[in-house]
């Protein structure tokens, strides 16, 4: 009795020991932005950092990436990593994974560009003006709805007016350089910034399509 009582204190003693072994443990994160199978290379700087995260691995098919880690290490802190990456939005759990927003394209011949698909910061949009022709800097990004309606109007408006020229922006997430860049001036997206030829400047914070019209010179 003696001995199996000091033989499960012995136990106890070991377990609790520090660098005692824990069981690995794998959890599965939904990207909910994901355009192709990136995610695993681009995010594997940011897990090697980490020495409790042992593998992963992304499925393109359901847009999940399954992590192998240490018992001890907790979501917040692999989502903790995403934030850090900053081009990808994650939640714990599988089923909630979905292929990023793809862009319709604009007519041939419309003046369009990105300017940044990663929130990279830009500089001054003053400077990036096109001469004689209406600049519309549009702010976006892909996890956003009403984004969308902004660049269906814009598709439609730049199939007409040759005039216009439109210059996308990404911002990703608020914690972006871009986003940094901008502001308090960011709020909210969609976010619009107009120039007109003259230099006018006209701010249009969410989707405003009068207002997008108006700065346009569109009549109706």
């Amino acid at each position: 009795m003696i001995r199996r009582s000091l033989w499960l204190f012995a136990l106890v003693v070991l377990t609790c020991l520090p660098g005692s072994a824990h069981a690995d443990r794998t959890q599965v994160f939904s990207i909910t932005d994901a355009a192709c199978n990136e995610v695993e290379e681009e995010m594997g700087p940011y897990f090697k950092k980490h020495a409790g995260i042992k593998a992963w691995h992304f499925d393109l098919q359901k847009f999940e990436l399954t992590v192998t880690v240490a018992d001890n290490v907790t979501d917040d802190e692999i989502l903790k990593l995403f934030k850090e990456q900053g081009c990808y939005h994650a939640v714990a759990g599988a089923g909630q994974g979905r292929k990023a927003y793809t862009h319709e394209p604009y007519p041939d011949g419309a003046d369009v560009s990105i300017l940044t698909e990663k929130g990279d910061a830009v500089g001054s949009l003053d400077k990036l003006r096109v001469g004689g022709k209406y600049t519309v800097f549009d702010f976006y990004a892909d996890w956003c709805g009403p984004c969308r309606l902004v660049d269906k109007q814009l598709r439609d408006i730049t199939g007409t007016r040759k005039d216009v020229a439109v210059r996308k922006l990404n911002v990703v997430g608020f914690e972006s350089p871009l986003a940094k860049q901008m502001g308090r001036k960011l709020k909210a997206l969609p976010y619009v910034v107009v120039y007109a030829p003259d230099g006018k400047k006209t701010e249009i914070t969410g989707h405003n399509p009068d207002k997008l019209a108006d700065a346009l010179n569109i009549k109706e």
